[in-house]
């Protein structure tokens, strides 16, 4: 799948976390945030890895994560129209301070719990789907598991996908999930591409933290 990204990315591997459960510890929706346009990392991470950003700006928070829930969710929020999603209690000081609008939801993990495309999300979290209805976001709800994630009972949307201009990206197959079809459909109605990287199960990697650099 990663081989298939780089047909159209420059890809880069973010290299695990120490301070991170080993099988999110490289998880790009765990180690990056994206906020008004700018990409927030841990300073500690930043400064054990400076060559991945060599030629990326990002703002630095000096919290850090921790292994256990919710100390690890620390930048695990999204964006979407404007409006920060996610919870208040695990979010970084800096991305709390950065949103103009922060929006609470229970799930510590939101990014992982959320596919975003455009001004369209999917979820299986109840309370991510009220908080981006209640705020005329276009959501679909569909059933939680039936994501692959190993060293966990299961995955979740976000991380086993990622969205780029006008195309949805999978990693693994939609036929593996009950609603797979109900998930293409939504898309498509939306006027969006869909590519699935593989024929396996759905994996939760992480997503990506997608940022086009200026040649």
């Amino acid at each position: 799948m990663i081989a298939r990204l780089y047909e159209k990315f420059e890809v880069r591997l973010l290299p695990p976390s120490s301070l991170l459960p080993p099988p999110v510890s490289s998880h790009p929706d765990m180690l990056i945030a994206s906020i008004g346009g700018e990409l927030i990392v841990c300073r500690y991470y930043y400064e054990e890895n400076k060559g991945v950003f060599s030629d990326v700006e990002v703002a630095l928070t000096d919290g850090r994560h921790g292994k256990e829930y919710p100390k690890d969710a620390l930048l695990n929020c999204f964006e979407l129209n404007g409006k920060v999603y996610g919870r208040t209690a695990s979010a970084s000081e800096l991305i709390l301070k950065k949103a103009a609008d922060f929006i609470n939801v229970k799930q510590g993990y939101a990014h992982c719990s959320t596919l975003l495309f455009g001004s369209h999300a999917v979820t299986a979290d109840e309370g991510i789907f009220k908080a981006l209805t209640g705020n005329g976001i276009d959501a679909l709800m569909i059933r939680p598991g039936h994501i692959d994630l190993p060293g966990y009972d299961c995955g979740f949307i976000g991380g086993a996908s990622l969205a780029y201009r006008k195309t949805v990206y999978f990693f693994g197959s939609l036929a593996s999930h009950p609603d797979g079809e109900t998930i293409k459909e939504f898309i498509a109605s939306r006027g969006y591409g869909i590519e699935e990287l593989s024929t396996r199960p759905l994996l939760d990697l992480g997503g990506a933290a997608v940022y086009e650099i200026e040649s």
